[in-house]
């Protein structure tokens, strides 16, 4: 199980969605950028976090192989099982926003 507080998460942008209603956020751990989207911006919930790599690496927490983006964009299965605690860190961390 991911400890998503000791990671040493870097967020780039927070933007609301244009696809749909709720949030993205874009964030980088170690030089692995990840997709965050989150549903509903009145009652957020989370959806699902996506892989979006710049070259073919593997993921160091789910240990997929991941192609560059955007065929690489794949769901990242160990964050997947902390979603609700991924979300929480995020709403703590950038309350303004949501």
């Amino acid at each position: 199980m991911l400890l998503i507080n000791e990671l040493p998460i870097e967020v780039t942008k927070i933007y609301p969605s244009s696809s749909f209603k709720g949030l993205e956020i874009l964030f980088r751990i170690e030089n692995h950028d990840y997709h965050f989207l989150i549903g509903n911006s009145t009652e957020p919930f989370p959806l699902n976090v996506k892989h979006i790599f710049k070259e073919k690496d593997v993921c160091p927490f789910c240990q997929k192989n991941i192609y560059a983006a955007p065929l690489g964009q794949q769901i990242c299965l160990e964050f997947q099982k902390n979603l609700p605690v991924l979300l929480k860190y995020f709403q703590k961390k950038y309350p303004d926003i949501f």
